[in-house]
């Protein structure tokens, strides 16, 4: 008796520990998926040569700065005809920047090429960012880490950092660790600041045999290059991660019809990512920065913008309806990016001149406004503007900035306070007689979530064959390049990876009130096809309700090897 009491114990004991294991069946289950090669790079390590009919400018800062990697020229990827000796080498890879879906695939892909190349080359994993290139914190990584992380979301394998090798103390650390480590070749998967570290990196470790490529990441969508790389990887899942929570939303406003639901998505610099999420869930207001930028708008234009579909759909007996909102909308209205501009200068050159205790963030709100009021470059007009804003905002514009000097928008409760800023002008309306309907709000903020989900089928595929790309970047004595692969659009068999120069990419950008060179973003292209058909479309889903439920992100079936829509769309219009 005692026997079976104590078996039916063990097993329920058994039962409990699997419904609270770590290890989800998707999780095993994403473990299992191979993602594919393209044609070229089936074969193993691919060779390469000048790419046709493409010549990119370098700026003449670039040219100063990078006179090495500013001589580089674009190069395809081709197959190897004949297999050359090798030897066993050490390639460093680090996670840079904020994560993305698909950046283990990444690594697996660079380790899968190098094995395949020669077993005993090694890939070194940095540890926690770029910061632990300069403290030489590194683990060796093993086919039972990539086999572990291989399809998973986020970039915790080796964990990420932001920081910034500018100084030439940090490069010398730098050139320390990759002499101590005796790497070959050393793989920074980023963003554009990310990748402007790559940049820099190549030209100052080339002496020591150490070549230098970059990998483009980010789910903003705005490191691209026009005709040569559509999109970064990551870019796809989050927006579809996104896209189920506004499709969800889309479903309650059928159901309840009462509340009107205010979606601030992530995308700093660029529109992208609503873009995006506007064609896989079409909701009844869709703002894109690039727009408001063009038109020149006020953020008192937007609010009636949007106030005015409120009010057309009160009309019809639909007091409901879904917005997206762009995370950098601030950033495209002239007056208030004036602002941070402005703001941004003045906090940087007071935290010059200040000791640490006594920085501008250590000042009460009253003393920065004060402080910033009494500035030179400050005018009567930026006080009135400033003044007319909300205070919920005004605070917003003197958060502190990142480690890059960039004004954080995420910090910023955009859509909370376009929600004020709207109930208080339908408030107007109303008096007027204008508006007669229900104004009931519920505000989000998706960002954070999209980077750590399961990458979808094509991120996964995608970075797995940007990983083996840079191997064939680096195999064939390439530095200074970023891997991408063009032709996206197409069947995978079609993919035609190349290396792009990265010196050509930079411009001067303002960081910490200096102009400094840096990759340029990519926005969104008000010509391009996609915007043209949205501009098209979104009269009609403003006031019908024609919403589309993309639901969750599929990896078998029906929609399992779907490409962002925006990426097609474009290609049908090219």
């Amino acid at each position: 008796m005692k026997a079976k009491t104590k078996g039916k114990v063990n097993q329920t004991q058994a039962a409990i520990e699997a419904f609270l294991s770590n290890e989800t069946p998707m999780r095993a289950q994403r473990r299992s998926y191979q993602p594919p090669l393209c044609a070229v790079l089936k074969g193993g390590a691919g060779a390469t040569r000048p790419m046709p009919g493409m010549e990119l400018e370098v700026l003449k800062a670039a040219r100063d700065q990078l006179p090495f990697v500013s001589q580089n020229r674009l190069l395809e990827i081709v197959p190897r005809q004949e297999k050359r000796p090798d030897r066993p080498r050490r390639i460093g890879v680090v996670l840079s920047g904020g994560p993305a879906p698909g950046g283990h695939n990444v690594i697996a892909g660079i380790f899968a090429a190098a094995k395949r190349a020669h077993p005993e080359h090694r890939v070194i994993g940095f540890l926690g960012g770029p910061k632990s290139i300069i403290t030489n914190k590194h683990l060796e990584i093993t086919a039972e880490m990539v086999a572990h992380f291989k399809n998973s979301g986020g970039f915790h394998m080796l964990g990420t950092g932001r920081d910034k090798i500018d100084t030439p103390e940090k490069m010398e650390q730098c050139r320390q660790t990759c002499t101590a480590l005796g790497l070959s070749g050393l793989v920074v998967v980023g963003g554009d600041d990310s990748n402007t570290n790559a940049a820099f990196l190549a030209e100052n470790l080339r002496d020591i045999g150490t070549q230098v490529i970059g990998i483009p990441k980010t789910i903003d969508g705005d490191l691209q290059v026009p005709g040569l790389l559509q999109i970064p990887f990551g870019y796809h899942s989050a927006c579809m991660a996104f896209a189920t929570e506004v499709g969800n939303l889309n479903s309650d406003c059928k159901s309840d019809r009462k509340y009107w639901h205010f979606n601030r998505l992530m995308g700093r610099s660029a529109s992208h990512i609503v873009l995006e999420v506007a064609f896989q869930t079409h909701p009844n207001v869709i703002l894109i920065g690039e727009e408001i930028e063009e038109k020149e708008l006020t953020i008192h234009n937007v609010v009636r913008l949007i106030a005015d579909v409120v009010v057309e759909r009160a009309r019809m007996g639909k007091d409901y309806g879904t917005i997206l909102i762009p995370e950098g909308i601030l950033e495209f209205n002239q007056e208030i990016n004036v602002l941070i501009i402005k703001i941004s200068h003045i906090i940087a050159a007071y935290n010059r001149e200040a000791l640490e205790e006594e920085s501008f963030h250590k000042l009460s709100f009253e003393d920065q406004v004060q402080f910033i009021d009494n500035n030179d470059i400050w005018r009567d007009y930026d006080s009135r503007v400033f003044l007319g804003l909300p205070p919920e905002l005004q605070r917003g514009l003197l958060l502190p900035r990142d480690s890059h000097g960039n004004f954080q928008y995420a910090l910023v409760n955009t859509e909370r306070i376009l929600l004020g800023m709207v109930a208080t002008y339908l408030r107007k309306q109303r008096g007027k007689g204008i508006y007669k309907g229900t104004f009931r709000t519920q505000n989000h903020y998706y960002g954070y979530d999209g980077r750590g989900t399961f990458p979808t089928n094509f991120d996964c595929d995608y970075a797995y064959n940007l990983g083996h790309a840079a191997f064939s970047l680096l195999n064939a004595g390439a530095t200074g390049y970023m891997a991408a692969i063009k032709e996206l659009h197409k069947p995978m068999e079609d993919w035609q990876p190349i290396g792009i120069p990265l010196a050509p990419l930079m411009h001067l950008e303002e960081r910490f009130g200096r102009l400094e060179l840096v990759i340029q973003k990519q926005k969104v292209d008000l010509n391009s096809p996609a915007f043209k058909i949205l501009a098209h479309e979104r009269e009609k889903w403003a006031v019908e309700d024609h919403y589309r439920f993309p639901g969750p992100i599929q990896f078998h079936g029906p929609g399992a090897d779907d490409k962002p829509i925006t990426l097609m769309l474009n290609a049908l219009g090219g």
